[in-house]
Order: C-alpha cells, then sequence, then structure tokens
C-alpha cells in the first residue's frame, strides 16, 4: 500500500474529469474538421460556383475550439499537477518533522533536498503532463480512429498498421528508461548533496588546498551527469520522434489506398485531416512514457523517505494550566543510544548539570526529553505526563531547548527571537530580553528587530548567534529548559549571560556541560558515563573528592577558572 497522497482525491478528481471533458471536445471539434473538410474538397469536385462558406467557417472554428481547448487541458493539468506536489511535500516534511533527530541527521542535506525539488518536479510531470495527456490521448486517439472509419472504413484500416505498430515500437523503445531514470536521479543527487556540503565552506576549502581536488571531483561527477542525461535524452527522443515517422507512413499509406481504390480526393483529404488528429495525442503518448519512468524513480525515493520510523506519538489534550510553571522530569530504565536503562529523575525547579565525556549520552538525554529522540525502552515523563501524549503545542509551551542545532532561518532578528513562543511578547520585551544578553551591537548593525538574518544565522558570530537562541529561550518562560554546552561559542562576558538565564527561571533545568563553573552552580550533578548514570549528588559532594566526577574536571585540567564563567549565587 502506497504511502503517498492518492492523486484522485478532492478537487483533483473533478479536474481530471474536467481534463476528459476537455479531450472530448477537442475529438469533437476535430470531427467538425474532418468532415467539413471532405465538403470542402466535394466543392471542387462538383466545380460549385458558390464557396462552400459553412464548411470552411467550420473549420476554421473547430481549429479555434481545438486550439482553446488545449490550452485549458494543459492549464487544468498543470493545476492538478501542482496541487499534487503541494500535499506530496507539505506530506514529506511534516514526516522529516516527525523523524527523529539523529535519523534526520544521518541523512545528507542535498539528498534530502532532492524530494523537494527534484522528485517533486518529476511527480508534479507525471501528474500534469503524464496521466492529464495520457487520458487525452486516450480519447482522442481512438476517436480520431473512429472519424477515419466513418469517413471509410478502408482508409481506417490502413492506417491502423502504422499506427498500431509505431505505438508497439514505441512502448518498446521506452523500456530502457526506467533504468536510465533511476540513474540519473542518483547522479544528480550525489552531486547535489556534495555541493550542498560542500558551497557552505568554499573559502575554507580553498584555505585547505582543495580547490582542485575539489573540482576534479565536480568535473567527474558533473560528467557522469550529463553522459546519463544525454543517453536519458537519446532515448526520449526517439521515442518522440516515432510518432513523426508513422504520420508519413500513415499519410502515403492513405494516399496509396486512395489512388488504388480511385477514391474521390475530398474523402483523401478528411482521412489525411484525421490522421493528424491522432498524431498528436501520439507524440502525447510517447512524453507520457518518459514522465512515468521519471515518475516512477521519483515515487520509490518518496515512498523510502516516508517508509522511515517516525517518533511514537499518542497525542492527548493537556489543559493549558496543567503544563504551567515547572514540573518533575523523570527517566524510567531509559536505553536510547548509547544510553542503557538509565533511571534519574529531577523534581520540579530543580537544576541538573550533565556531565560526562564525549558520547556518554548527555545529548541524547536533552533529546530524549525535548521529544526530538524516542527510547527503545523505558519512559520519559514530564511531571504526569509521558513526553510522548504531549501534542505538539503542549510541548512546544511546555519545553525550551537551546543547542548548537537550534533553527535561526533566514528572516528578520524578531522572528529568530520570538520563533516557537507559546505567546509572542511585544517588541519592548524582546528589545530589552535582547540587550541584556548582549545582542544591542547586533540590533544596531542590522536596522533593529526587522533587520535581516542570513540562513542559519551566517551573518552572525557564533557567539551572538548562541545568544540569539539564549534571548529566545529567556522570552520563552518554559517549564523545561534544556541546554545543551550553553556556554560554547562564548566569551567570558557571554558565558555570565548562561548565569543570568539559570538565575532567572524557575523552570526545572537540565544543562549538559564541560564546565566546571556552570557545575557548581547546579543544584545537582549527574555524571554519565557509557550510557549509565555513574553518581549523582550536590556539586560541593562531588567536585572536591575523588570520586568520578572530580576525576573527571581535573582530567579535563579545569579548575574553577576553567571556562572563564562567573555566575553570581
Amino acid at each position: 500500500m502506497t504511502r503517498l497522497p492518492p492523486i484522485f482525491s478532492g478537487g483533483r478528481r473533478a479536474r481530471i474529469a474536467l481534463v476528459a471533458i476537455l479531450a472530448l471536445g477537442q475529438a469533437t471539434a476535430a470531427g467538425i474538421a474532418a468532415f467539413s473538410t471532405r465538403d470542402v474538397f466535394a466543392a471542387f469536385r462538383d466545380s460549385a460556383t458558390t464557396l462552400p462558406l459553412q464548411p470552411l467557417l467550420l473549420i476554421g472554428a473547430a481549429g479555434l475550439a481545438i486550439a482553446l481547448l488545449r490550452v485549458a487541458e494543459r492549464v487544468v493539468a498543470e493545476r492538478v499537477g501542482q496541487d499534487y506536489a503541494l500535499a506530496l511535500r507539505i506530506k514529506l516534511f511534516e514526516h522529516l518533522t516527525r523523524m527523529s533527530s539523529k535519523d534526520v541527521a544521518e541523512r545528507r542535506i542535498g539528498a534530502l533536498s532532492m524530494r523537494f525539488v527534484g522528485d517533486l518536479s518529476a511527480v508534479r510531470n507525471w501528474v500534469s503532463r503524464g496521466i492529464a495527456r495520457l487520458i487525452s490521448a486516450g480519447i482522442v486517439l481512438p476517436a480520431g480512429g473512429a472519424i477515419l472509419y466513418l469517413l471509410n472504413p478502408t482508409l481506417a484500416y490502413a492506417a491502423a498498421v502504422p499506427v498500431g505498430i509505431g505505438l508497439l515500437l514505441m512502448a518498446l523503445a521506452g523500456l530502457p528508461l526506467g533504468r536510465m531514470h533511476r540513474r540519473l536521479r542518483t547522479r544528480r543527487a550525489r552531486l547535489a548533496a556534495d555541493m550542498s556540503e560542500r558551497i557552505p565552506h568554499a573559502p575554507e576549502l580553498r584555505l585547505l588546498g582543495r580547490i582542485e581536488i575539489e573540482r576534479d571531483h565536480l568535473q567527474r561527477s558533473s560528467e557522469k551527469l550529463i553522459e546519463s542525461s544525454v543517453a536519458r535524452t537519446r532515448v526520449a527522443e526517439l521515442l518522440r520522434a516515432i510518432p513523426d515517422v508513422v504520420a508519413g507512413l500513415t499519410a502515403a499509406g492513405i494516399l496509396f489506398v486512395a489512388l488504388t481504390r480511385g477514391m474521390a480526393p475530398a474523402e483523401a483529404a478528411a482521412g489525411l485531416a484525421a490522421v493528424g488528429l491522432m498524431i498528436q495525442p501520439m507524440r502525447d503518448l510517447a512524453g507520457v512514457w518518459d514522465r512515468r519512468r521519471a515518475w516512477i524513480a521519483a515515487r520509490d525515493k518518496c515512498e523510502a523517505l516516508l517508509a522511515r520510523p517516525r517518533l511514537r506519538r499518542s497525542p492527548r489534550t493537556v489543559p493549558r494550566e496543567e503544563l504551567q510553571g515547572a514540573h518533575p522530569l523523570s527517566f524510567s530504565k531509559v536505553s536510547a543510544g548509547t544510553l542503557n536503562a538509565f533511571s534519574a529523575k529531577a523534581v520540579a525547579g530543580e537544576k541538573i548539570a550533565i556531565v560526562g565525556g564525549n558520547g556518554s549520552g548527555k545529548s541524547t538525554l536533552l533529546h530524549l526529553a525535548a521529544g526530538l529522540e524516542d527510547c527503545s525502552a523505558g519512559k520519559v515523563r514530564l511531571g504526569d505526563w509521558p513526553l510522548a501524549n504531549l501534542t505538539a503545542t503542549a510541548r512546544r509551551r511546555a519545553i525550551t531547548l537551546v543547542s548548537s542545532r537550534a533553527p535561526i532561518l533566514a528572516g528578520s532578528l524578531r522572528r529568530a527571537l520570538t520563533m516557537g513562543l507559546g505567546g509572542r511578547p511585544d517588541d519592548a520585551e524582546v528589545l530589552a530580553t535582547a540587550e541584556a544578553f548582549g545582542l544591542g551591537g547586533v540590533i544596531a548593525r542590522i536596522g533593529g528587530l526587522g533587520g535581516s538574518l542570513a540562513e542559519g544565522g551566517r551573518n552572525l558570530s557564533i557567539g551572538e548567534a548562541r545568544r540569539v537562541v539564549l534571548t529566545r529561550a529567556a522570552l520563552s518562560k518554559a517549564g523545561l529548559l534544556l541546554l545543551d554546552e550553553p556556554e560554547a561559542g562564548l566569551d567570558a562576558g557571554g558565558e555570565a549571560l548562561v548565569g543570568q538565564l539559570l538565575r532567572s527561571s524557575e523552570a526545572t533545568v537540565l544543562v549538559a556541560t564541560h564546565s566546571r563553573s556552570v557545575a557548581e552552580q547546579m543544584d545537582r550533578i549527574w555524571y554519565v558515563e557509557d550510557g549509565r548514570l555513574v553518581e549523582s549528588g550536590r556539586p560541593e559532594e562531588l567536585l572536591g573528592r575523588d570520586r568520578p566526577t572530580g576525576r573527571f574536571f581535573r582530567g579535563l585540567g579545569g579548575g574553577k577558572e576553567q571556562s572563564g564563567l562567573a555566575i553570581a549565587v
């Protein structure tokens, strides 16, 4: 069963039906043109003294009607294709938001972007220029044959042979397209992934002396892409050439039969007009075959992404007042990533420092608490509520996460500072908080809260970007505050702001840190090693003694001045 949205659903079904109606209109107009052509040529034969005005007018009106109906058909079909691409784009994005942060992080951004650009273009083309034109061709092509049969059955039989052979050749010639589209898509995705990885670091790659190496890599990848593209184009154009060959052979066959059977020129002319009607849908079918193969390659990749497991959720309505303020946070025999049967509890309003070596499970704990990861065993609860039961709205109001991956999207500074807040504060409060967290220089430099930030905050320093997310955390007033290495990238003055945030917050706080100064100011320390809670206690109990936590900080070579962070008590 497909995970993709159904194509024939909602308003798309009605629009596709309209495409069929417009195709019937074209077939009707073409039939009128064919019979009127016969009448005009009959007037030549009869040497009529008056012009056959009615047939001539009908031919002109039919041509105009066919043109208008075809334009309308293509416009409606494009609307259907764009609407379906939008539905699939939203489904893919929503699925990504429900995947674990680890799963998303393990995938290459360029390859993921292909789902939203190249693959969705193939999807749109299949619906708007594939299915729609298949329906149109399925109506107009038989209609052309029927018109030809009504004009003269013998001519219809003469045309059926080359048309049938042409359709068979098109089906056979199109067989390699599936393999070619898959190879082309793979190479395009690989190139997109490589370039999206390298473009942000282009100046640094030059500094590393990688220009020649990366240029050669780009050239080799591009040459492979060109090779695949040319091969696909060769077969696709061969498909499109077959209807032109069929048109010539069919016209020659009709004229041959008309001459050998002594038919009237009017019948031959009308037969040629009917053949002209049949050739255009054959050309459309050639494109349909190509677009279907592209669609299959794109569909399989979209299906594969939608098959990725999502975070387990059983959302329930939580009264707003129940999640206001600080709440206890508990981990009960939790296993996830490096964590192994981890159990610990932070009481409401308690501030916990999580310390340990790299890869010990600190960030995983924060991601579990934020609902960005699922545990393979055990439970995580916020107050009386399992995290899996919180709706997205409740989670946004109750939890704030500060990490190096906190998003700063291109747009105004105001949006960056207020993104995800349960209730948007007024500009005066935003400005005051931003200035308190050392963003006065940024505000002046970019022209106030309405000033623009680049994608990912690239026009900010690392420390300024960290101050932005700290300001966002201060404005959130969430009941659970999760900080992942908040002091990273900050100078001494900036690091003091971490203490300012902690002192001003009444939330339950978990801080993953390597800073002894931060750890000293917490209510408790959890020392984590190999995914297990090795010890838990007050800072004065653990830091000054020959215990795992104290040995850990001594191993870092840090005394109280190790991070330069000064937090007043």
